[in-house]
Parts: structure tokens; sequence; C-alpha cells
């Protein structure tokens, strides 16, 4: 067996693939060659990210579960077969706990757990009658640990975790393989106003045994290796790319 990478023939779609840690997925994905179709509700972003990365842009509010069906539809009607599905759209609404409204809790689950299962619900519908299938979730080092003003975040993240795992355990048998990646600090643009403030950053680069926070590209390399064949026996993983911050 080659321990390359190879995503030919592969069709994948990634979830907020625009932007962000999606976006060095859909980067990674398009490398090992695979046919990428990115998604997210942002059409001017995603027909920009989509031409320099070599791609595909389909709109898709990924939190209507009619929406994302329609997609995986659309998908299998053009390209025939849909192999892989990275759910990296994601949304955080940092606030204190105290003051924090019904409405910015249920945006934050609507994309992160709601539109998450569902999104996979109707890819894993296609997967199970093709016999094979990689799901790659995008969870949180807020999965494993508390952080303050986050905590609706951190709950949909621990949420994916537990998602990756149910299915994962459900779906074994039918070709499926579903895992996730737990991200630590990564300076994207959910998270640029973070890295404006030189107290939270020397923090950071404490915490971090490899003294420095994560650059997007870093994030592509364990995508592909669980979207690839390396890892075809591998389900319900949940792989810290984080520096180390959750070993210290």
């Amino acid at each position: 067996m080659s321990l390359s990478i190879d995503l030919k023939g592969r069709i994948a779609l990634v979830t907020g693939g625009g932007t962000g840690l999606g976006r060095a997925g859909t980067n990674a994905l398009v490398a090992a060659g695979a046919t990428v179709v990115i998604t997210g509700r942002r059409h001017d972003v995603l027909e920009q990210a989509a031409q320099e990365a070599g791609a595909q842009a389909m709109v898709c509010d990924v939190s209507d579960p009619d929406a994302a069906k329609a997609l995986v539809e659309r998908i299998v009607a053009e390209h025939g077969r849909l192999d892989i599905l990275v759910n990296a759209a994601g949304l955080n609404i940092r606030g204190d706990s105290f003051e924090y409204g019904p409405e910015d809790w249920d945006r934050v689950h609507a994309i992160n757990t709601r539109g998450l299962f569902f999104m996979s619900q109707a890819a894993g519908r296609v997967m199970r009658d093709n016999g094979y299938g990689k799901i790659v979730n995008i969870a949180s080092m807020a999965s494993e640990i508390g952080m303050p003003f986050i905590v609706a975040y951190g709950s949909s993240k621990g949420g994916v975790k537990q998602i990756t795992q149910g299915l994962a355990v459900e779906w074994g048998k039918t070709g499926i393989r579903v895992n996730a990646i737990e991200p630590g600090w990564f300076r994207t643009e959910l998270t640029e106003p973070l890295f404006h403030n030189k107290e939270w950053v020397a923090k950071v680069e404490n915490r971090v045994p490899m003294g420095r926070a994560g650059k997007p590209e870093e994030v592509g390399g364990a995508i592909a290796f669980l979207a690839s064949p390396l890892s075809d026996y591998i389900t319900g993983a949940v792989i810290k790319v984080d520096g180390g911050a959750l070993a210290a």
C-alpha cells in the first residue's frame, strides 16, 4: 500500500470551506487530488476561495436541514458520488454567561451541532449506499476543557465530539468512518481580534509547549489524512492538533 495521500477520483464537500480551517482543509484535499466543493453562506467569499483553491463553490446555509439535503443531492447529480465530508463551518459568539441571550445560544448551536449533524446525515445516506465514506468534523480544545465567555461555543464543540463518536459507533459497519480534529489556538478570521491583545497572545504562547499559536495550513495535513485510505481503520477518533496544549 502506498503511504502517500492520494485522493484522485474522490469527491469532497467542505462546509465553511471559504475561510479559516475549512479553507486550509480545502487546499489540502485539492493538493491530494480530490475534487472539492466548498459551501457557506457568503457567495463572494466562496467564489474567491474556490477560484484560488481550484474548487467549486455552492452556497448553502448548513443550519437548514432541507438546504443540506438539497446540496448533497446537487453534488451527487453533478459528480455522481460523495466520498468525503469535512464539517468545518462554525460560529463563536463570546459573552458573559450571566447576560448571554437565547438568540445567540441558538445561533451557535444551529451551525456547530445541528447543522453538522444534519449535513452528516445527508452525506451519510449517500456514503452508506456506496459502502464508503469519510466524515471529518472540526471540534475544539473547548470540547475538552472549560473556557470563560465561550460557554455556548464550548458546549457545542463538546457536542461535536459526542456526535463524532456516536455516529462512528452507529455507522461503523456501513463503510463510513467518522473522526474529528480538536484544533488548539489558530489565527483565523474568527480569532483575529484576539491576536491584537498582547496579553492574550502571551498567555497562549506560555500555555502551548511549542510556544506559538497554529497556522491554518497546519490543520490541513490531519484533515487530508483522515479523508484518505491511510486512515481506513480509524473511526471515532478525536485527534488533537494543538501544539501540545492539552498535554501540558
